[in-house]
């Protein structure tokens, strides 16, 4: 397993995982392909047979072994997964499971090489071709044999790889807002009306629909801007277990939540079931400071926009076609993100010194430049 750090979907650099069948295919077939070798020295026949037949052990544990220890690399450390990815490895596999199946491949890695030291050794103890030929066969079957007993475990990561892959590629060291609230109330519109650049569209392992991401630059860092649809939009009680632990995994990496409201004639659940919506994510993200909107008011009377804003507590009052109500609503993310990377832990790689600290001067040591 790899110990490197990668910010963002830490499964998609797996790029592919050979199955044992293929494993063994392709080492007979490249072992088999190994011609005797001539050597400048007068050796007897029987030397060259013994040669030989230990090039063809060691080829093949290599190859085995070189195709084991590329599915174990390019896995990352399980220990340092940020959290969000933790849980979601958790959810679409078993994150105890994978650590075993890695740590058993580390473990057949180890046998092969130590059946190649084994049946090399036995080459030395005789000179008889068939019996060099039988101790070489005795050697590509016990490799077979541990190989094959790993098909099941090796098709388990190749499944489980292949869930983890679509899980989208957020950057965990970014801040991120989560917009959440009832389905069409314009939580995907806005992602696109905030972001800098073009939002991007992707998968989500845990619902039907789309997920929609965007970023925006503030100067010290990037803000990343998200809508789960199927996940905040919806009663907590309709969700079954895996939506529920979904839900948990959202909580790693949201740092402010954008919550939406709709009360023009659109909406798609009542007023009441959105309130009880919001109080539902008030209650999962205690420690998220949370930002009240209603949304459509070009929909809505001067007195319907009064009512909303004093029943709801909306700090802010937004159309999404109307970039100028926009305004004060992206000021004040900016503004709570900028508070959050300067006062917490998590944001300390952000805000790293560029310059030692030995250029620069204290107040004792002030310089005057005057001549």
């Amino acid at each position: 397993m790899s110990k490197q750090r990668y910010s963002g979907n830490p499964f998609r650099r797996v790029s592919y995982i050979s199955p044992a069948d293929e494993i063994l295919s392709v080492a007979f077939k490249q072992t088999s392909n190994l011609r005797m070798k001539t050597k400048k020295r007068r050796i007897s026949r029987e030397e060259k047979i013994a040669n030989f037949e230990r090039e063809k052990i060691s080829s093949l544990a290599f190859i085995i072994t070189e195709k084991l220890e590329r599915i174990i690399n390019q896995f990352p450390w399980i220990e340092s997964l940020h959290p969000f990815y933790g849980e979601i490895c958790d959810l679409l596999s078993n994150i105890d499971d994978i650590r075993r199946i890695l740590g058993r491949l580390g473990g057949i890695e180890k046998q092969i090489k130590e059946m190649e030291r084994d049946h090399i050794a036995r080459l030395k103890e005789t000179d008889h071709p068939e019996e060099m030929a039988e101790i070489r066969n005795q050697a590509n079957g016990r490799m077979a044999s541990l190989v094959k007993k790993a098909r099941g475990d090796i098709n388990y990561l190749i499944r489980s790889i292949k869930k983890l892959k679509t899980v989208p590629d957020f950057n965990v060291d970014y801040p991120t807002v989560v917009i959440a609230g009832a389905p069409n109330v314009g939580k995907s519109s806005l992602v696109r009306e905030i972001s800098t650049g073009k939002p991007e569209v992707g998968e989500y392992p845990f619902t039907t629909k789309e997920i929609v991401f965007g970023h925006r630059d503030i100067g010290m860092t990037n803000i990343q801007v998200v809508d789960t649809p199927g996940l905040l939009d919806r009663p907590f009680r309709e969700r079954n277990l895996i939506e529920r632990q979904s839900i948990v995994s959202i909580r790693h990496i949201s740092d402010i939540i954008l919550f939406m409201f709709d009360i023009s004639e659109d909406a798609t659940i009542s007023l009441e079931e959105q309130f009880n919506l919001f109080e539902d994510i008030e209650r999962e993200f205690p420690n998220v400071p949370i930002i009240r909107v209603l949304n459509k008011i070009d929909l809505l009377s001067e007195k319907e926009i009064v009512e909303g804003k004093n029943n709801l507590k909306t700090e802010f009052q937004i159309t999404i076609t109307d970039i100028n109500s926009l305004k004060p609503l992206i000021e004040e993310i900016e503004h709570v993100v900028k508070n959050s990377v300067l006062q917490s832990e998590k944001f300390k790689e952000i805000l790293k010194l560029t310059i030692s600290d030995e250029f620069l001067q204290s107040d004792e040591e002030k310089i005057d430049y005057t001549f």
